[in-house]
């Protein structure tokens, strides 16, 4: 229902114009009041803040989360997920917006004026007074669409482009899943590597002292002390590389999951991600299925199609019903109060041929739609291929690293039995055992790459993993 005002004819020039001067005046002022240097100082205090006790509502920094909770946590706390259920429900309301095209229509409209002078109509040098110099009117009406087939077609896209909204919303926690899950497991490998890490540091720093003993005793050379010194500073020099790389896929992790990036967060290992032993032909099917982007380029197909509907119902006639109640304090009429009624129709006869063009125009996006489906489905299918033969190969290198993890912890215990009976030189007790700390470390990587392989599996199958 609206409620319109007009018509300050009763009012001078001049204050009709000091009026509009001071109106202005207010609305340009108040716009030079915001102090955006104080905005944005005050954010940028109250944000961290902000944050901050968020963050701790969420977990506490002495409690380990496993990735069930993370990716809980971030579904709720992730601004693009919080951004896509704003877009879903901004869909929603569009759709019923649309909705009210089947609704009445119902106005009010009230006009008041004055007239300087009293108006009259002349007769034979005679003048009779017309109306009242000073009258109010208002004006009840109603419209009703009576035939207007497009409005049926406009709302039946506005469901689909909510269903739209849904499945685009399904996709971006679908990756979200994946984000948190990649650098939770890139977390977890490089708390693994630490502890490697700490293990070849300790095993260096004894194998320096011995060393540097035995150069004492003049039983080994100075070359030898110096390498055996150069490997601890390796492994302390991996350490801090190591500590920076944790803090840096942490507070990633935490920007993931809607969190202060510099807050503490200490994750804990659960059951390792698996895929269920298919047929590679099985899998395309069940992304051909299940991923949301092709559910997504079915809809816009059928929205398409509305709109090529709606482009032929141009060429039809519209009728709307009508309805007013008018209300006068005129003197001079006859009738103070007054219902009126009718139909009002419309038919396009020429628009210069652009109903024509606009419904030549929808085919060729039906069309366009349709090849755009068919792209998304080879992308799938490619995508699927990818991430298997990742999967695979994955699979192969955690096998081998995990081998030759075997191989060179038995070669570094052979060495260091020859080493104490002083059947090997210490260069190659060195050797043996920076190979081992080379092996531990890809061992962890490769059982990383693992998971993350698994996860973007799963998800281009559209196979959600964890907190579905």
């Amino acid at each position: 229902m609206k409620v319109r005002w007009c018509d300050i004819s009763f009012v001078s020039k001049r204050e009709q114009t000091g009026l509009l001067t001071l109106l202005v005046g207010v609305i340009f002022l108040a716009g030079c009041e915001v102090d955006f240097k104080k905005m944005r100082r005050d954010h940028a205090e109250s944000f961290p803040r902000e944050l901050s006790a968020r963050t701790a509502e969420q977990f506490s920094p002495d409690e380990p989360v496993g990735l069930d909770d993370c990716i809980r946590i971030a579904l709720t706390n992730n601004l693009d997920a919080r951004t896509a259920d704003v877009n879903r429900r901004l869909a929603t309301l569009d759709r019923k917006i649309a909705f009210t095209n089947f609704l009445p229509h119902v106005d009010v409209r009230i006009n008041s004026y004055s007239s300087a002078k009293q108006q009259a109509l002349g007769f034979g040098g005679t003048y009779v007074p017309m109306a009242d110099r000073s009258v109010t009117e208002a004006v009840l009406g109603a419209q009703q669409s009576i035939f207007a087939p497009e409005t049926w077609f406009l709302y039946d896209a506005y469901v689909k482009g909510e269903d739209v909204s849904e499945l685009v919303a399904r996709r971006t926690r679908d990756l979200i899943r994946l984000q948190v899950t990649t650098l939770y497991f890139a977390l977890l490998s490089q708390d693994e590597s630490r502890r490697a890490i700490e293990r070849s540091l300790e095993q260096a720093q004894s194998l320096r002292r011995e060393v540097e003993a035995l150069a004492r005793e003049d039983l080994a050379m100075p070359s030898q002390v110096e390498q055996a010194r150069t490997f601890v500073q390796a492994q302390q020099v991996s350490l801090a590389a190591n500590a920076r790389m944790r803090t840096e896929t942490r507070s990633a992790l935490l920007e993931a999951m809607g969190l202060s990036p510099t807050a503490d967060l200490v994750v804990k290992a659960e059951t390792p991600l698996a895929v269920a032993d298919r047929e590679l032909t099985e899998q395309i099917l069940a992304a051909m299925l299940q991923r949301p982007e092709l559910h997504l380029a079915d809809r816009t197909i059928e929205i398409r199609k509305d709109e090529t509907r709606i482009a032929i119902a141009q060429f039809l006639p519209k009728l709307v019903g009508f309805s007013d109640l008018s209300i006068s304090s005129d003197s001079f009429l006859r009738y103070s109060n007054l219902w009126t009624f009718g139909v009002s129709g419309v038919l396009s006869v020429f628009d210069g041929f652009a109903n024509m063009y606009e419904y030549r125009a929808a085919k060729e996006r039906e069309k366009k739609a349709a090849i755009d489906r068919e792209r998304t489905c080879m992308r799938v299918m490619l995508e699927v291929i990818q991430a298997r033969t990742q999967y695979d190969q994955a699979l192969d290198n955690q096998r081998l690293a995990e081998q030759e993890l075997v191989a060179a912890e038995a070669l570094r215990n052979e060495t260091r039995a020859q080493w104490r009976e002083g059947l090997l030189r210490s260069s190659q007790r060195l050797d043996a055992a920076a190979l081992y700390a080379v092996a531990r470390s890809n061992a962890s990587a490769a059982a990383f790459r693992v998971q993350v392989a698994a996860a973007t599996l799963l998800d281009v199958m559209g196979e959600p993993s964890k907190g579905s």
